[in-house]
């Protein structure tokens, strides 16, 4: 019996679709066979990019590469991402995530260069709450003077933020408080925290291992808290709820991830080995100590399903603002 060219077809079909699984399991089997970046979109100094670097020295050992962060701040996360966007696909450049580049640019920001889809989440690393803070100089002491103030002369309390997730946090402040502040936007929290205690402006949202060190030495005074409760490192500061805005609260996290078309083996690898570093005690004790957040260590799906609760939550907020992309 002659074989038709149908059968043929599909056999060669699936003679090439045996061949590339096994090329891809073999390719995982020598991942990783030199040294990784891992991009993170902030200044170096805040609480996440300690966290970053961190879980990049502890992935280094487990992978037995080295983890080469790479700092690129600047355009709402845009400027890393594309770092990533224009890398190839094969796992051996990460992104630090977090709600900026996976929630809020998408919900805000015309003609973005990628989808949420373009990403592949690896891991949630920790979640972590912000502090409002002053400069030494400042006549602010607390949350309620900021207020006061920017009710008396609205546009006049000068606010800075440096990223879209800060500003919404500051935007739903000053409505919440029917005021009106000055926004400032800036690249990252270095040049932030130079300007506060240099007094060119008033307040700032940091999140709060950055901001401690600057705190415990005087050079920034912290004036509330972001979360529902008092933090634990700064428990004689209140909250923003606590300090008028019932309800109020505002928290970030951050994750890695590679870009979606990465072989999933690879990625299945990269995942593994960032579970096994969020489980060491170490990590768990730096990110209390040193970024005084909640360590997270959720596997990849977990993240997305983290992501995808986070946009319809933020989505509220965005409409509200009139800040949805058109």
């Amino acid at each position: 019996m002659k074989t038709s060219t149908s059968t043929r077809a599909l056999g060669i079909g699936l003679s090439l679709l045996v061949a590339l699984f096994a090329a891809t399991a073999a390719l995982a089997d020598t991942f990783p066979s030199r040294p990784l970046r891992l991009v993170v979109p902030l200044t170096p100094g805040s609480g996440s990019d300690s966290v970053s670097r961190f879980m990049a020295e502890r992935l280094g050992k487990e992978l037995g590469q080295n983890v080469v962060v790479e700092n690129k701040p600047g355009a709402e996360t845009l400027l890393a991402m594309q770092a990533l966007l224009s890398s190839p696909a094969d796992g051996y450049t990460m992104l630090m995530i977090s709600p900026t580049s996976m929630v809020i640019n998408p919900l805000t920001k015309d003609k973005l260069p990628y989808d949420v889809r373009d990403i592949r989440p690896l891991m949630s690393a920790i979640r972590a709450t912000s502090v409002l803070v002053a400069g030494p100089s400042s006549s602010f002491k607390n949350f309620k003077d900021v207020v006061a103030a920017a009710g008396k002369q609205p546009k006049t309390v000068s606010f800075a933020t440096y990223s879209s997730h800060y500003l919404l946090g500051a935007l739903q402040m000053q409505q919440m408080a029917n005021v009106e502040f000055n926004q400032v936007p800036y690249k990252g929290a270095a040049q932030v925290q130079t300007d506060l205690v240099g007094g060119a402006i008033d307040v700032a949202l940091l999140d709060i291992g950055g901001a401690l060190p600057l705190i415990r030495s005087g050079k920034l005074v912290p004036l509330a808290t972001t979360g529902k409760a008092r933090h634990a490192e700064l428990p004689n500061v209140p909250t923003v709820s606590e300090s008028g805005l019932a309800g109020y609260e505002l928290t970030v996290w951050i994750g890695f991830g590679v870009l979606a078309k990465t072989p999933e083996p690879i990625a299945r690898t990269l995942e593994a080995a960032l579970l096994k570093v969020a489980e060491q005690p170490e990590f768990r004790s730096f990110v209390a100590t040193t970024a005084t957040a909640e360590a997270l260590g959720q596997p990849g799906k977990d993240m997305a399903t983290m992501i995808a609760a986070e946009t319809q939550r933020y989505k509220k907020l965005v409409d509200s603002y009139g800040l949805a992309a058109r």
